[in-house]
């Protein structure tokens, strides 16, 4: 079966970019022939599916662009691919006049699948819900990876055939244990962008700052201050660290910038949790890896997040947004980690029950075969 992964702009880091990366590699790795369709710089993402033997067919085209300009100079080479291939992956959707233009390129026997990046969210407008609808409509079937997302994907209008799978991430390498606890590092990982709503953690981590240390450090006076490490770049870096200052958390807040894949177990060994305050999320990836490395998360209720940690041995949800509430949430897996109540095994052993690549992989292979059963 040859699968392609119609990707459009690649950026050289993200969690659906790395979704597509573990995707590929996994499929080629049990004897199909995937290769991916994208456009923009090279980068040791791209580099690492090269490696896993699988074809890119790449635009160099950079960033910036208006009109869709990179989605259109990429088409004749996607249209070239996509009549070779059996099954079409999109992990973004792309403008409708490009899919319409795809679609009426192949035949019944090629397939397009949509991954969904986000929560889809229903356009207020009329006429925008009809064309996204019109988009919708042109994909065989839906990934989602939530429940809640399909009736999100319902009230938009969409009817098609939908399956419910969270993305497939990597396998972990050996357990790391927790860093000392003289001082309690609390982790963030991903882009500094509106989305994560990174204000949102700094006044929650000043709050509770001044919880635990009126807890902890009047009863042991080695205890250090807690730190917060945000492992990601972004625009609003320079916005973010001079809130940091008006908070008066400068001194405790590490920006740490961007973490090269092969570090990133590494960056978040160095934690003993993470947070996340995002508006709005699709799977969060970085999630699945956190937890995989054996750290508990606590994180609003978005995306596919309240799925991931609806087994309280991962983490906490916080349904609030208010920045003393979810400071009491990190109180209270804090207090756990101090109880050596929840370990990196527990959670790790919690997480593979759910979230096994091997076992997440074998169920994008029958999902994807179930559309050819007589190519299979």
């Amino acid at each position: 079966m040859k699968i392609l992964f119609y990707f459009g702009g690649f950026a050289p880091i993200g969690g659906i970019e790395t979704f597509c990366k573990n995707l590929l590699c996994y499929l080629q790795n049990h004897n199909y022939d995937c290769q991916l369709v994208c456009w923009g710089p090279n980068s040791p993402l791209l580099q690492s599916i090269e490696q896993a033997k699988i074809k890119i067919v790449r635009n160099p085209w950079q960033w910036g662009c208006r009109w869709n300009l990179p989605d259109w100079l990429l088409l004749p080479l996607g249209i070239k691919q996509i009549k070779q291939s059996n099954i079409v992956l999109f992990g973004k959707l792309l403008p409708i006049e490009i899919l319409k233009r795809l679609k009426l390129q192949i035949g019944n026997s090629t397939k397009l699948v949509y991954i969904t990046p986000y929560r889809p969210l229903v356009p207020t407008a009329i006429q925008e819900k009809k064309q996204l609808l019109d988009a919708l409509n042109l994909f065989d079937l839906i990934l989602v990876q939530a429940s809640a997302f399909i009736e999100d994907l319902h009230q938009i209008g969409y009817q098609g055939r939908i399956e419910v799978i969270s993305y497939i991430s990597q396998q972990p390498s050996n357990l790391k244990p927790l860093p000392p606890n003289e001082q309690l590092q609390i982790g963030f990982l991903g882009r500094l962008v509106e989305d994560k709503n990174i204000p949102l953690l700094l006044e929650a981590f000043r709050c509770f700052q001044e919880k635990y240390l009126q807890t902890y450090i009047a009863e042991n006076n080695q205890q250090q201050k807690p730190s917060l490490h945000l492992f990601g770049d972004g625009h609003l870096r320079e916005q973010l660290e001079q809130l940091a200052e008006k908070l008066g958390i400068a001194s405790s807040v590490v920006f740490r910038g961007s973490i090269p894949n092969h570090e990133v177990e590494d960056a978040i060994a160095s934690c003993h949790l993470f947070a996340f305050t995002s508006h709005t999320e699709g799977q969060c990836l970085a999630a699945l890896e956190i937890l995989g490395c054996g750290r508990p998360i606590v994180a609003t209720d978005v995306g596919a997040l309240p799925d991931i940690l609806s087994d309280s041995r991962l983490g906490k949800i916080v349904k609030s947004t208010n920045p003393n509430e979810f400071a009491d949430n990190l109180m209270e897996i804090a207090k756990l980690i101090e109880q050596q109540s929840i370990s990196p095994e527990m959670i790790r052993s919690a997480y593979l029950e759910q979230y096994a690549p091997e076992n997440v992989g074998d169920r994008y292979e029958k999902i994807l075969n179930s559309l050819l059963p007589l190519s299979s």
